[in-house]
């Protein structure tokens, strides 16, 4: 049976423009505040599978601390280098997979994630 929500943080622990990385044994989740709304993402960069640990804002992207890929917070989207790779460079296309983007509840203050 799945269990659709998992608590995974106090929302006063992530300010706006902040990131929270959560560890968790089936794969990692990252934390974003966007403008006061908190987004859960895939926490691992599908760039060379590494985690996004340290993870900054920049708007509403999330940017890899390793090779500053971003992603939208809000759906996951790839940002960058989505806009700098030109459309007949299939070969580069390929680096331009999109975080996997949970959604999420507030319950008395705290974020709940619907994780698989």
């Amino acid at each position: 049976m799945r269990v659709p929500f998992v608590n995974l943080a106090r929302a006063d622990d992530i300010l706006p423009g902040q990131t929270k990385f959560v560890p968790r044994e089936s794969g990692p989740i990252l934390l974003a505040n966007y403008e006061g709304a908190i987004y859960a993402v895939s926490g691992i960069c599908p760039h060379q599978m590494n985690p996004l640990d340290g993870a900054v804002m920049c708007g509403p992207r999330v940017e890899c601390p390793w090779h500053q890929f971003q992603f939208d917070c809000r759906t996951g989207e790839n940002h960058h280098p989505a806009n700098a790779y030109p459309p007949d460079l299939q070969h580069l296309r390929k680096q331009m997979i999109s975080l996997k983007s949970y959604a999420v509840e507030m319950r008395d203050g705290d974020v709940w994630v619907d994780l698989p």
